[in-house]
């Protein structure tokens, strides 16, 4: 029994590295309308250095690494919608999910929530998310987390490998420290280098590849790298491996 158990877990972990080297890492996104609905977004929010005029590329400046994301420091994440152009916009909405376990999901964005909607989350010393200082009764396995988008038909998460059409439905862009841009609810400021934009195409099969919509932007936050990533996993399928063979033995 204790062989047999040595055995499930090297293949369990060698199935893990193999699902990190397939991807956790995004490959870059080519869009429908070569970037132009959402370049403009971008340039819209911008007031400064130029006005109109994003020093961000969406073609070029593209996160590599947008699957699985943690808050950094001990604070919270706070995250702003800057617009959403959907055909879904009554029944789309964005949340969070458990790394480990995509099943726990937590809604952020409701369908009725538009431009200027805030939202803060938090994680308790337990792993309970918590938004806005309310308790969801929901807790996680730790501070790992991905995105989603639900449009009611069809779950999106922003691990492509999660998706039922295998498109990865979400664009990340990191703040460069040199724009200054107006969001819908709040006064101009630094488009920082803890904030990122996060862009959502809500069609099954890529749709029309504009990823305009539903964007939103989140600070405090950073990209979990794949060997964090790996590490995560691999300590989970330690705990439950480790539990079943005190069962058997």
């Amino acid at each position: 029994m204790k062989k047999q158990t040595r055995l499930t877990l090297s293949a369990a972990l060698t199935a893990t590295i193999g699902m990190t080297s397939a991807g956790f890492a995004n490959a870059t996104i080519t869009f429908g309308d070569g970037g132009a609905s959402l370049q403009s977004i971008l340039n819209g929010i911008t007031v400064a250095p130029i006005s109109n005029v994003s020093s961000t590329n969406v073609n070029t400046d593209q996160l590599n690494t947008d699957s699985y994301w943690q808050i950094s420091g001990s604070g919270g994440s706070f995250a702003q919608i800057i617009v959403e152009l959907a055909g879904n916009a009554n029944t789309n909405t964005v949340g969070i999910y458990d790394a480990t376990n995509p099943a726990k999901m937590v809604t952020l964005f409701s369908g009725i929530e538009g431009a200027g909607a805030q939202k803060l989350l938090t994680f308790g010393n337990d792993g309970s998310v918590i938004i806005n200082f309310t308790d969801t009764g929901v807790d996680f396995a730790g501070n790992a987390f991905g995105y989603f988008l639900n449009t009611g038909t069809n779950i999106f998460y922003s691990d492509k490998n999660l998706n039922a059409d295998s498109i990865d439905h979400m664009v990340a862009f990191q703040g460069k420290g040199i724009d200054t841009i107006d969001l819908p609810a709040t006064l101009p400021g630094i488009w920082s280098t803890n904030e990122y934009i996060m862009a959502w195409e809500d069609l099954p099969g890529g749709g029309d590849l504009d990823y305009n919509d539903f964007v939103l932007i989140t600070e405090s936050v950073n990209p979990m790298p794949e060997p964090s990533m790996l590490a995560l996993f691999g300590i989970g399928l330690l705990g439950l491996f480790g539990g079943s063979r005190a069962r058997n033995s």
